[in-house]
């Protein structure tokens, strides 16, 4: 069985030769040699070891590290990046290793506290894999008291430091999304769900923004955005969707292909007072009434 220590080692040389490109051996013993995870302070790695990582590589992550003339180098690099899961794994183990590399600045690495949801999802991937569904005690922001009922697990996504089952909740024709978070309780039923074969996640969320997926359809938005805020906007899009129609010296006008749920809409609201809402007209409307209700809000209490 691997051992955490080993898997860190796996991530650790996936990471190097991913970041770093085509390696000799010798340049990877260099950076073992300066490794936190080199608890032996080994001037390299045995040549019999480092082979067996290869092949445990391939295995555990479907990454292939082959020799090309004398160097070493990832041979399926492109597969991880067009592998969102892959990509997303690597990225976090790395993130980890990162992490144990710099202990002694660790008062310095300032950290988002994340809900611990993710305790559960060991059993969500277990349930899915086996297409069985979750029985959960569940505590939603609207209820007052928690309920328990099954899920059938479809999919998993990450949202605002939020972990979400998107399922089919027993009694219901319709996904929803339940937040990992408020589970008081889960365990994995014997009873068995098929996903129809209709069904794909990405495009099931593919309009979408947030955690709202299903309930309303898509339409052009259009945004006006201030120099300053498109900046923000083109380094880090807001939806797949997004597409800058126009550039002046005074804004940017971003237009959008997306349902405009409440999720989204609250994301534009965290934008204020740097976008004006152009369309559609009911958002635009929504947008001006709440300016009036904030105004009239201030006025009451001079």
């Amino acid at each position: 069985m691997t051992s955490v220590r080993q898997f860190q080692r796996y991530i650790w040389l996936v990471d190097l030769l991913y970041s770093r490109g085509a390696l000799t051996r010798q340049q990877i013993n260099d950076y073992w040699q300066n490794a936190s995870l080199n608890d032996d302070d080994e001037a390299a790695i045995p040549r019999r070891t480092f082979f067996r990582m290869k092949d445990d590589i391939l295995i555990l992550f479907g990454i292939e590290i082959k020799c090309v003339g004398n160097k070493y180098t990832i041979a399926n690099r492109d597969d991880i990046k067009n592998d969102d899961i892959q990509h997303w794994l690597l990225n976090s183990f790395s993130v980890s290793n990162l992490l144990m590399e710099g202990q002694r600045l660790r008062d310095r690495l300032l950290l988002e506290d994340i809900p611990s949801g993710n305790k559960y999802l060991t059993q969500v991937i277990d349930a899915m894999r086996r297409n069985l569904t979750l029985r959960v005690e569940y505590q939603s922001f609207k209820m007052s008291n928690p309920r328990i009922f099954e899920i059938a697990p479809y999919c998993i996504k990450v949202f605002k430091q939020r972990w979400y089952i998107i399922g089919l909740r027993d009694g219901n024709d319709e996904l929803h999304f339940y937040s990992l978070d408020r589970v008081l309780s889960m365990e994995i039923t014997e009873n068995a769900f098929n996903i129809p074969k209709s069904f794909n996640a990405d495009a099931f969320l593919h309009n979408y923004y947030g955690v709202m997926a299903g309930a309303m359809p898509a339409e052009s938005v259009l945004l006006r955005v201030t120099p300053f805020r498109a900046n923000y906007l083109r380094s880090l899009p807001l939806h797949h969707s997004q597409k800058e129609v126009e550039r002046t010296d005074e804004y940017s006008l971003f237009e959008y292909w997306i349902a405009p749920t409440a999720d989204f809409i609250q994301e534009l609201r965290s934008f204020l007072p740097d976008i004006i809402v152009l369309r559609p007209l009911w958002l635009r409307d929504k947008f001006i009434q709440e300016a009036k209700n904030i105004l009239d809000n201030y006025k009451k209490m001079n």
